[in-house]
């Protein structure tokens, strides 16, 4: 098992992650990493906010291993019944 830290990026500020979590293996940390991000995710969008949720990962040396982002984008589409007719 190794430990894993997932700084959490809130604007251009990271909150360092003091804990850590263990996990069998890399890709195990990437998909943990990548349920909080989303987890994260889920909760700004009940609060209306739209952005970025970033986390960067450290192992136990506290060097970055990889970075985990989950994006949302909204695109609103005008219907064709309400687009006026030449």
């Amino acid at each position: 098992m190794v430990r894993y830290y997932f700084g959490i990026y809130e604007g251009s500020e990271l909150v360092p992650d003091e804990e850590g979590s263990e996990f069998d293996s890399p890709e195990a940390a990437v998909h943990g990493a990548a349920r909080a991000a989303a987890e994260i995710g889920t909760s700004q969008l009940v609060k209306g906010d739209l952005r970025d949720v970033v986390i960067e990962v450290r192992d136990e040396r506290r060097q970055r291993v990889f970075t985990v982002t989950a994006s949302m984008t909204i695109e609103r589409h005008t219907p064709l019944s309400l687009v006026p007719h030449p």
